[in-house]
């Protein structure tokens, strides 16, 4: 294995001055303020209250109730004059300079081209932020002047200008704070990395897949390919237009579909591909009959892939477990082997009777059986809840704290007025007076500054500048902080004290917010399950339209379904309900912080950054114990026994580790297997509408997909971090394949997606990102450039909770390959196989293969490739399109399900030419072969006795994952069909015919 060594590179010469100029500032900022806490004058409570009184009689009565001294001066007023002047002299250049400085550095320092962008912008609102604090003293320096006789108005308008201070100084605040901890951080990790670095390693070389694929590129062994670069949005047109770059070549199309299907080395056109669909347990009883009725119709044997995806990868991965020739070692004995290697073969591995498939058949209700189990698996729920709430919560009061103690320095609205006062009554809400006029103003300007620049483009014929959209946005983005900090949070604050002080209606204080965070987690926990395991059965007529509730079986076909309306009520309630207490706690934190001890208020806010950056999210989520129960049921070997005889016996989960790169290597006889996933993804520019998920695979030799680059499987082992190197398995793909509960669920999300991520239940992690590790080792990073994380931080629960994922990002989320296409079709095209044959056990409801019709447009979508079925020939998979069966009164209720046909055969037609091994001459057309999990005539004779008794079957729900021996045996045969009658189906090479179509195939349209 390989790890990857990064190399420092210089700074661009556009950036030499102005790192100088940001110290510099940073140096002239410190001597200021310095010069200005030595010389302010001590004891002036009031001034920030005195900014914000927007009156002469409120500012009489602050000072009045003052106890002013200054050195040079005896009166109030002389203080007061002197504080602004020190103000004006030393303390607004001074902070004006400190943010620039940080602002500055960030500007040239921070990696992303948007964090630069942000610091940009950020020293504008600086200079803002500097000129209000300006016009502020100059009011109210005025004001004070005329303080005898002089009315409201200085004072008023000292009063908007402070309000626009203070609301801009809150997010600058928090912004330079985050710029100055990570630059710090990054530079002192830099220079550990550096000191700690294993000697001797080579650098990473990239290549990348699009001028491999035109031939532009030579390949040179590479560790890493690069996938084609996303247009953002935020990219400026020139970049994309330089002159210097290469032209596109004339034929477009065709350079899509080699960017697209381009495969790593080692992956070459095969004569014959298989996929086995998702599904869960009843998946994975299907393909283990399937696999064993090709492998023994000779199907098996001649595959050079087998793409599966979800409880089809349950199965995949057993037989690549059964087969490997990796022995785990005794390390007590000198390495001696524990298990022999070679006892089961590609010919018997999961034979009728095996001892492999006894094992699997006995834990086919892997997830828990026993009560034991079950408790278990509550306890790993209610553990992952407790962390995921624990550390919202956590977030919740550290924000409230801060809030608090923002709001007693700057008294924009009086929180001491929220706080329990027995026998009085409870004030009514009061915003502060002069909020309106500052914020309808900034409104007003962004107005003016659009219908300027609109009425400038009208004239001229121009397009509107990019710095005129800028503006118009600050303007709008600081009128939004001032209405937030001066009535929202305190509207919500109000709200929620009025609340605990109605103690018929919700307890006061510590009683009443544990009360309602014990609410909360019960209602998220039972929710979340609730959600996660809902299903219901419904009635179809063999049409597909709804049955009605009097329908008899004879003329209905059942169905499982997902959850309908109740569910998501019950989401959305959850959801409201999570809000409410987070509003709850946050209110409660900052109106009660300032009686806590100091300990508190300062432990707290550390409490929360060590969770944040020690804590890996996926260690507390389900998606350990998901991996570990499926390799309890999945993971085995045949053995010798102690007495002789010959079993199944289970991996150690703990204590052998099954490293995709070595466990996952090609068998002998079988063919590679390659584990179909999805990487969430939200930039537009790399999904389609509706799909924001991309394809993502795990095998021996390469990790990732077309829109992400590819890694080999050794050298991101070797780069990542022990903790997240266990999720780079054969075990950890099967399960990450097959992680259908996620907070990223591709074409399936909707809001169950933030439930999940709020309350634990997600089976997905997070995994290095090819583009960021190819964006890494080819730029040869300095210091400013973040590296892999150790742990899943929990920046990247955030990431989930907003449905954000950048292409970019050191690391992606990983799911169920289902929310991306769920038969594994697309990959198999796109490995370029002459004979595809389709194993689909998904849960279709009738009439047509929904699934099947997906996965064809999406290959033509996504890679271009047509594929066509003869229509009378594909209908026969239509329930109810079977002969009727003699006596068809016993058998009525069977032939409304009874398909005409279980495999069809289609026609692929790849964009071009493809060399298939074998073939003289490159051929652009292949051979598809279906096999649909459905109920035909000819089947078993105990098949249709157990479809008469399960009205579900074969469609039961993905969500009923605790099959039974009889479940599991009914699927298991049903797949042996599907397999045999495949493996049957006769197969000829295609000849080209006129117009370059082969003979038969439908003509093309347009």
């Amino acid at each position: 294995m390989k790890r990857v060594r990064l190399l420092p590179v210089e700074r661009p010469s556009h950036a030499r001055w102005a790192p100088a100029l940001s110290f510099a500032a940073l140096i002239a900022a410190a001597a200021l303020l310095a010069q200005y806490a030595t010389l302010h004058p001590r004891n002036v409570p009031g001034e920030v209250a005195l900014q914000l009184a927007g009156g002469r009689e409120a500012a009489c009565r602050i000072l009045r109730g003052q106890s002013l001294w200054c050195p040079a001066h005896g009166d109030r007023l002389q203080a007061q004059y002197t504080a602004l002047r020190l103000d004006t002299a030393f303390f607004i250049p001074g902070y004006t300079l400190a943010l620039l400085g940080v602002f500055g550095l960030g500007s040239c320092f921070l990696f992303r081209q948007m964090s630069r962008r942000y610091a940009v912008r950020a020293l504008a609102a600086t200079l803002v932020m500097a000129v209000a604090d300006l016009g502020e003293n100059l009011f109210e320096y005025r004001a004070l002047d005329r303080l005898a006789t002089g009315a409201d108005r200085d004072w008023a308008a000292a009063a908007w200008c402070s309000l626009l201070k203070w609301s801009i100084a809150l997010p600058l605040a928090g912004a330079a704070v985050w710029i100055l901890v990570t630059l710090i951080a990054r530079a002192v990790l830099h220079r550990v990395r550096v000191a700690n670095a294993p000697p001797c390693e080579e650098p990473a070389r990239v290549q990348h897949a699009h001028r491999l694929a035109d031939g532009s590129e030579r390949w040179a062994d590479p560790d890493i390919i690069a996938a084609p670069v996303a247009p953002h949005a935020s990219t400026a047109v020139r970049e994309w237009s330089d002159p210097a770059l290469p032209e596109a070549p004339p034929d477009s199309s065709r350079a899509r579909w080699r960017t697209r299907a381009y495969q790593p080395p080692g992956r070459e056109p095969a004569s014959v591909g298989v996929c086995v669909s998702g599904g869960g347990i009843r998946s994975a009883a299907v393909t283990l009959g399937a696999l064993q009725a090709l492998r023994e119709g000779g199907v098996l044997g001649r595959a050079r892939y087998l793409v599966s995806v979800s409880g089809g990868g349950y199965m995949a991965g057993a037989f690549q477990l059964a087969l490997t020739r990796e022995q785990p070692r005794d390390p007590g004995a000198g390495g001696a082997p524990l298990a022999r290697a070679g006892l089961a073969t590609a010919r018997d591995a999961f034979a009728p009777g095996s001892p492999e498939e006894d094992h699997i058949r006995r834990h086919a209700k892997y997830l828990a059986d026993s009560p034991r189990e079950k408790l278990l698996a509550a306890g790993v729920i209610l553990r992952g809840l407790g962390v995921s709430l624990g550390l919202l919560g956590l977030a919740f009061v550290v924000a409230g704290v801060c809030l608090g103690g923002y709001y007693e320095a700057v008294p924009l609205t009086d929180l001491t007025r929220l706080r329990p006062r027995p026998g009085e009554a409870f004030p009514a809400f009061s915003p502060h007076a002069r909020f309106l006029a500052p914020a309808l103003a900034l409104i007003g300007i962004a107005a003016a500054v659009s219908v300027v620049a609109s009425l400038f483009r009208a004239h001229s014929g121009k397009s509107r500048p990019a710095w005129v959209r800028t503006t118009v946005r600050g303007f709008i983005a600081l009128a939004a902080a001032m209405s937030l900090l001066t009535v929202v949070l305190p509207a919500v604050f109000w709200f929620f004290a009025w609340l605990s002080h109605r103690t018929d209606v919700l307890p006061d204080g510590p009683r009443g917010i544990s009360i309602l965070g014990a609410l909360t987690a019960a209602a998220t926990a039972v929710g979340g399950v609730f959600t996660a395991l809902s299903g219901r059965v419904k009635k179809l007529k063999p049409s597909g339209e709804g049955a009605g509730p009097f329908a008899g079986s004879a003329t209905s076909v059942m169905t499982r379904i997902g959850g309908g309306p109740l569910t998501t009520a019950v989401v959305w309630l959850v959801l409201l309900l999570l809000a409410f207490f987070g509003l709850a706690l946050l209110s409660w934190s900052a109106v009660s912080a300032h009686g806590w001890p100091a300990a508190w208020r300062l432990g707290l806010p550390l409490a929360l950054l060590l969770a944040a950056i020690l804590v890996d999210q996926t260690t507390f989520s389900l998606h350990p114990f998901y991996r570990q129960r499926l390799a309890g049921a999945f993971a085995v070997r045949r053995a010798v026994l102690s007495d002789g005889s010959v079993g199944a016996l289970p991996y150690d989960y703990n204590a052998e580790s099954t490293r995709l790169s070595a466990y996952g290597k090609r068998a002998e006889g079988f063919p590679q297997v390659i584990f179909a996933a999805s990487a969430a993804m939200s930039l537009r520019n790399r999904t389609a509408p509706g799909r924001p998920a991309v394809p993502f695979t795990f095998s021996h030799d390469w990790v990732g997909g077309p829109d992400t680059g590819w890694v080999r499987t050794a050298t991101m082992e070797a780069t990542a971090h022990p903790l997240i190197r266990r999720d780079l398995t054969v075990q950890s793909a099967v399960a990450v394949s097959g992680a259908a509960f996620a907070s990223a669920m591709g074409s399936q999300g909707s809001s169950v997606q933030r439930l999940l991520a709020l309350s634990n239940l997600r089976l997905g992690t997070w995994v290095p990102n090819p583009t960021y590790l190819a964006e890494v080792a080819r730029h040869r990073p300095d210091w400013t450039m973040p590296r892999l994380p150790w742990v899943r931080r929990l920046r990247y629960q955030l990431q989930e909770l907003a449905g954000r994922y950048s292409d970019t990002s050191p690391m992606v989320l990983c799911t169920d390959g289902g929310h991306f296409d769920n038969l594994g079709l697309v990959e198999l095209l796109r490995l370029r196989c002459e004979t595809v044959y389709v194993i689909d056990s998904s849960a279709d409801s009738p009439p047509l293969a929904t699934t099947l019709a997906e996965a064809v447009t999406l290959a033509y979508e996504d890679l271009g490739v047509r594929i066509t079925f003869d229509q009378p020939e594909v209908l026969r998979l239509v329930p109810g399109s079977a002969a009727k069966v003699e006596p068809t009164e016993p058998m009525a209720a069977l032939n409304t399900r009874f398909s005409a046909d279980c495999v069809v055969r289609g026609v692929i037609e790849y964009p071009e030419p493809v060399a298939f091994p074998g073939r003289r001459k490159p051929s652009r057309f292949a051979t598809l072969v279906f096999a649909k999990a459905s109920l035909t005539p000819d089947m078993p004779y105990e098949l249709l006795a157990y479809a008469l008794k399960e009205k579900v079957f074969p469609r039961q729900s993905t969500f009923d994952q605790w099959f039974d021996h009889a479940q599991f045996d009914a699927y298991r045969a049903l797949g042996h069909h599907l397999g045999a009658e495949a493996a049957k189906l006769p197969v000829k090479r295609r000849r080209f015919g006129p117009c370059g179509t082969p003979p038969g195939a439908p003509p093309r349209s347009g």
